[in-house]
């Protein structure tokens, strides 16, 4: 898995010189989801339900001309969930989901 400092690095690089490459494909996604609840006195009752889905998708045709150029995906997702209980009979239930799904395509020189 990579670093999200070395994902976010390579995505940055891309956007800052888009005329180098020029040929490539790049796509980048950062998902950042920061749920907090806390419950204070008695009978209290907390849900939390988060579902985070990343689809990307690429594709690239290269005439006979092959034309070089590379793809480039980069994907970031952090979810932090904290809950706290302070009194009697508290009850937090957390479902967390996170799914990315990513795919390249590329057809080659003829």
């Amino acid at each position: 898995m990579l670093k999200k400092s070395f994902a976010l690095g390579v995505l940055a690089a891309f956007a800052m010189a888009p005329a180098a490459f020029a040929g490539d494909q790049v796509q980048g996604n950062v998902t950042t989801t920061n749920i907090t609840s806390g419950n204070v006195g008695t009978g209290n009752v907390t849900g939390i339900t988060n579902t985070t889905t990343v689809n990307q998708n690429q594709s690239k045709y290269r005439s006979r001309f092959c034309v070089p150029g590379n793809q480039v995906q980069g994907n970031v997702t952090d979810t932090a969930i904290a809950a706290a209980n302070v009194g009697l009979g508290n009850v937090t239930g957390i479902v967390n989901s996170t799914n990315v799904s990513q795919g390249q395509y590329a057809s080659g020189c003829y």
